[in-house]
This record gives C-alpha cells, sequence and structure tokens, in this order.
C-alpha cells in the first residue's frame, strides 16, 4: 500500500471547505469575466494578413525561422502590434497577421511601416522586399470553430451522462458533468485575471483538459465501485473517502508528471506555445483538484440526503399508524443500548471502510429496535398485546 492509503485523513468530512473554495474561484473568475472580458485574439476578432517576400532566402539553416519569427515579434510590439501572428513560409516570405485598422489610409501606412523594419532587418541577407498584398480576414474561422468546439462539448458531455449512467449510476454522472464545468469556469476565470490573449489554441486546450479531467474522476468512480462490492454494509462516505485516499498517489503522480512536461514547454518552448502550456497546466491543475475533492464528495452529500429522505419516509410510516400513548403507557420492551465510540485514529483506510461497516451494522440495528419500540408502544395504546 502507498503512503495515502496508510493515512486517516477525512477528506469527506470536510466536503463543505472544498466546495466553498471552488465556488469562491469559479465566482471571483467570473467577476473578471464580467467586469474585465476576455483578451479574445486575431482568430476571434478578424485583422489584416501581410504578405511580403525577400528577394532571396532568409532562413535557409535550422532554427532561423524561430530567429526571423522572434526578432520579427520583437519589431511590431514596439510599434504597438504585440498581438499580430507571424509565420515564416519557404524560407524567404513572411505573412504577419495584424487586427484589424479603422481604414485605408491607417493600413498603407502601417505596410510601409513594417516593409522599412523588415527590411532594415534582413535585407543584409533577404535582399530586396516585395510585397505582396494586404487582405482582411475576418472572425469567421474562429466561430466556426468555437461553434464546432461547444457542438462537440455539449455531445461528449451527453455521451458521458449515458456512460457513467449506465457504468455506475445516475449521480455519478452528473457530478462528473459539474466537475468538468469546475475546471472549464476556472480555466475562463484565471484566463480572465491574466488578460492573456486567446485564440485558437483556447478550444483546444478546454476540451483536452475536459479530457483529462473525465478520465481522472473516472478512475475514483471505479475504485468507488469496487470498494462497494467488496464492503457493501460500509457507508458511502467512509468508503469514498478510503478510495479517494487509495487513488490519491495515482492522481498526484499523473497530474504532476503532465504539469512538469507543460512547465518545460511554457518557459522552453517559445512565446507561441506559451498561452496554450499556461492554460494546459491550470486546467489540468484544476482538474485534479475537482476529481478529488469535488466529485466523489458531492456524491457522497447527494447520496445522504436521499438516505436522509427514505428515511424519513420510514420513520412516518409506523407514526401514522399509531395513535399516541397514555401517560400510563408501558415502557419499551426492548431496551436501547449506546454505540460505543469509535477510535480516535484508524490505522488506514481499508480498516476505516471496515470500522464503518460495524458501525453501520450496530446502527441498522439500533434502528430496528427504535422501530420495534414504537410497534409496542402503538399496541399498548390501542391495547393490544405486546411481544416480546
Amino acid at each position: 500500500m502507498d503512503f495515502f492509503s496508510r493515512q486517516n485523513w477525512n477528506i469527506i468530512k470536510y466536503t463543505w471547505l472544498w466546495l466553498s473554495l471552488s465556488i469562491l474561484m469559479i465566482l471571483v473568475g467570473m467577476g473578471f469575466v464580467v467586469f474585465r472580458g476576455l483578451n479574445w485574439g486575431i482568430d476571434f476578432t478578424g485583422g489584416s494578413l501581410l504578405q511580403y517576400q525577400f528577394e532571396n532566402p532568409i532562413a535557409s539553416e535550422p532554427g532561423e525561422d524561430i530567429e526571423v519569427v522572434r526578432q520579427t515579434r520583437e519589431m511590431l510590439t514596439e510599434m504597438g502590434l504585440g498581438k499580430s501572428q507571424i509565420q515564416v513560409a519557404d524560407n524567404d516570405q513572411i505573412y504577419i497577421r495584424t487586427p484589424q485598422v479603422e481604414n485605408d489610409t491607417e493600413a498603407r501606412s502601417q505596410d510601409q511601416a513594417i516593409s522599412a523594419k523588415l527590411t532594415e532587418m534582413f535585407g543584409e541577407r533577404g535582399g530586396k522586399l516585395e510585397s505582396l498584398g494586404r487582405q482582411t480576414v475576418g472572425p469567421v474561422i474562429g466561430q466556426m470553430l468555437t461553434r464546432s468546439a461547444l457542438q462537440a462539448l455539449a455531445l461528449g458531455s451527453l455521451l458521458i451522462l449515458i456512460y457513467i449512467t449506465v457504468r455506475y449510476e445516475f449521480r455519478f454522472a452528473v457530478v462528473s458533468i459539474l466537475s468538468l464545468l469546475h475546471d472549464m469556469f476556472v480555466l475562463v476565470g484565471i484566463m480572465a485575471i491574466l488578460q492573456i490573449e486567446l485564440d485558437s489554441w483556447f478550444v483546444a486546450a478546454i476540451l483536452t483538459i475536459l479530457g483529462y479531467s473525465i478520465n481522472d474522476t473516472v478512475v475514483i468512480f471505479d475504485r468507488i465501485r469496487e470498494n462497494r462490492s467488496i464492503h457493501r454494509r460500509a457507508p458511502l462516505g467512509a468508503i469514498a473517502n478510503a478510495s479517494l485516499l487509495q487513488t490519491m498517489a495515482r492522481s498526484i503522480n499523473t497530474g504532476l508528471t503532465a504539469i512538469f512536461t507543460l512547465s518545460a514547454l511554457y518557459f522552453l518552448g517559445g512565446s507561441t506555445i506559451q498561452g496554450f502550456s499556461l492554460s494546459l497546466i491550470i486546467g489540468i491543475a484544476a482538474g485534479a483538484y475537482s476529481s478529488v475533492f469535488n466529485a466523489a464528495p458531492l456524491v457522497v452529500v447527494w447520496h445522504n440526503i436521499s438516505e436522509r429522505q427514505a428515511g424519513r419516509v420510514r420513520d412516518e410510516a409506523p407514526a401514522r399508524r399509531a395513535r399516541p400513548a397514555p401517560a400510563t403507557a408501558v415502557g419499551p420492551a426492548v431496551e436501547s443500548e449506546t454505540l460505543e465510540e469509535e477510535p480516535a485514529l484508524r490505522p488506514s483506510a481499508r480498516q476505516t471502510i471496515r470500522e464503518a461497516e460495524l458501525a453501520a451494522q450496530e446502527e441498522k440495528r439500533r434502528k430496528r429496535r427504535e422501530r420495534r419500540k414504537k410497534e409496542t408502544e402503538g399496541r399498548a395504546a390501542r391495547g393490544g398485546k405486546k411481544r416480546f
């Protein structure tokens, strides 16, 4: 058994703390989305595509195209066009996608300024620079991609709902969808706080994160189902807590492995993939949190509410059949017993399940004695014969 399985941490006990932290993160993030907005990139807002071609190659050696893109980006940032997208093609062409301009005069001025800067930086090795034209690009691609992503998200959520309902229970399926929404809202909120420019990669990042998160959640649910089949009389809270401890090492190890790899991409991969890498880091961390501290605890909360409602119905049934007992009613035929206190410390998650199972059996016997007591008092009140 690993380190976490040997602990006696009661994660389920602090369910409301974990849920409160999630709600707080979502509310803060959505506040920034409403009052500050997201920093949409050219893929979503549209812009202009500028094409330039040099007489000679400017990126003939491996790695030179990256340096050309870096220098061009620095130049555009100085001109106030830091949001532009840059691409080197055929070793002698540069494509620059800039935000929309207000009129043709400003567009021509911008084109001339960029041409002069490119000639100054790469004219010695590239030779004469020729402008291949300027095209206006609308946000149609971004809108189509967003629409397709939303359709894929809706279809995927429906399939997840059906699969988990068939494989586990309906409450497990609903909680899984809620966990995915939590991950998406947390990611969008942090992007609004950091004001990172969002392009088409953001849609791919969201879909990737949702796939990762649901996989982690299903692993925990599968362990809960396995433990429930072994310990049928133990309460779900104890089973879920032990299952979380048993799968904690797996959740942490897989999450950290992905985060370490993405951190290397973020710091060493260049500015073009920094936003994508950072969004995956945030999303995977949020997904690991929701899988451990939100999904299973929410299932337990739902189960406990259903059990209380079912128990209330069972307790009210004999009370409706029996009239109030008179003051001279005979006392209970069976004395109630007091449950022994559970030990303060539990050596392991598996031992926790066993102790909870014994406690559940004793609790069931206690309720059975209480029902017999009520039935006996009811018969005594009606003048019937008591049964011992």
